[in-house]
């Protein structure tokens, strides 16, 4: 076996299945590359996990108890799933977004509660890791505070901000305050695209030297499920796929939805998600008439979300503000057409994918109907597609991250 090329402390907020989104999607697709490449991984979550994973060492920091099993080596809390038990407040059933609906005192008292837990497993675990990797806000309070005692580098890693969640740029005061702390306190800042970076240099005034742009990457197509959704097969089928929130523009979906139904009676529209847009994009979609011919899935995971991606004819992401948009990237996958916001990072490896600005409806709408009429075209970008996922990988991923610590630890 080889000798271990780097050890990591890593600092996380959520992982599949008990993930809301990309970011939990991200780590277990990065943390799975880096092991490969025979990195040696600590891992913690705010939250008991369910399950074995084989490639790192997962530390729920909920409880003393659980933290104590931890440090004496009698193997990871991996305990049932309850998250009534735990006294960080239920951090597992509250993602990102979900956070900053809530009390300004409470955000608080649920980070720096994790962010104390952590602090007490890093500093003992302290000669078992040699940098310090933390992914988004939530992770930062904790990851500046083991910094601070044990002396070792820290990474922030950047999958979304403030600024893209709130697109309108009336988000949480101490969330963004959160991030530019954590930014400006990190030896090395990682950006999951060069979207994403523009954003952390002119929102948050954080040096571009410092910045390294690492892209997400997808799981191999020998790993997933071959199911198939054997829905309204005689439809043309069209799918949104995210949080039901401003960020995500599922508001002009529905505008695209109008605009292909007056062209094309018999498309079908699925939006698969949910969030605090759910029921008035519903109303909306009574309203206009649309009811028998937009679908509303709510949230999906795993060999569903794999299967309705299958499905799909066209897939639509038009985003106000994407990071990334990891969903993108699994419809290509899933040989679908894609067609994405200008706004967003994963056009920077999606080259042959359709582009739009998330407001023109009309451009989509014509986009959708030469893909829907035209199989020539769109096999064409199919196969452009195809040709662009062979550099998105999760081991190209863990190649550049790996090449951020050798450097970072280097300078010691």
């Amino acid at each position: 076996m080889r000798d271990t090329q780097h050890r990591v402390f890593m600092v996380g907020w959520e992982y599949p299945p008990h993930n809301s989104g990309g970011l939990g999607v991200a780590c277990e697709g990065l943390t799975q590359a880096l092991a490969e490449a025979n990195t040696q991984i600590f891992f913690t979550l705010p939250y008991r996990f369910p399950a074995t994973v084989s490639h790192m060492q997962l530390i729920a920091c909920q409880n003393p108890e659980e933290i104590e099993a931890v440090l004496r080596g009698s193997g990871p809390p991996l305990l049932s799933y309850s998250p009534g038990l735990s006294p960080s407040l239920n951090f597992a059933t509250k993602d990102s977004l979900e956070l900053a609906t809530l009390p300004q005192s409470e955000i608080e008292q649920r980070v720096n509660y994790y962010a104390d837990q952590v602090l007490q497993v890093g500093s003992q675990l302290r000669r078992k890791y040699d940098l310090i990797h933390a992914h988004d806000w939530m992770a930062f309070p904790a990851a500046m505070k083991l910094q601070e005692k044990v002396k070792k580098p820290f990474i922030a890693h950047v999958h979304s901000t403030e600024m893209d969640r709130i697109p309108s740029g009336h988000g949480s005061h101490y969330i963004a305050h959160t991030e530019y702390l954590g930014m400006q306190r990190a030896e090395r800042v990682i950006a999951v695209s060069n979207f994403t970076k523009r954003i952390l240099v002119s929102k948050y005034n954080i040096d571009p030297n410092k910045i390294d742009v690492v892209h997400n990457g997808v799981t191999p197509a020998s790993r997933l499920s071959d199911e198939h959704l054997q829905f309204a097969t005689e439809r043309p089928m069209i799918v949104f796929m995210g949080r039901l929130t401003a960020q995500k523009g599922a508001e002009y979906f529905l505008q695209l939805a109008k605009a292909v139904i007056d062209r094309i009676p018999e498309a079908l529209f699925v939006v698969a998600g949910h969030g605090d847009q759910y029921h008035s994009l519903l109303f909306q979609s009574a309203y206009q008439q649309l009811s028998a011919s937009v679908l509303f899935t709510g949230f999906m995971r795993d060999h569903q979300r794999e299967a309705l991606l299958s499905r799909a004819d066209v897939f639509v992401m038009p985003s106000l503000s994407e990071p990334f948009g990891l969903v993108a990237l699994e419809a290509a996958q899933r040989q679908t057409p894609v067609i994405v916001s200008n706004n967003s990072g994963v056009k920077e490896l999606l080259h042959h994918a359709l582009k739009a600005d998330f407001w023109d409806v009309g451009k989509m709408a014509g986009y959708i109907q030469d893909l829907i009429q035209n199989q020539d075209f769109r096999q064409q970008i199919v196969a452009g597609q195809n040709e662009d996922l062979k550099q998105a990988t999760w081991d190209n991923a863990a190649g550049n991250v790996s090449k951020i610590y050798t450097k970072l630890l280097e300078k010691k």
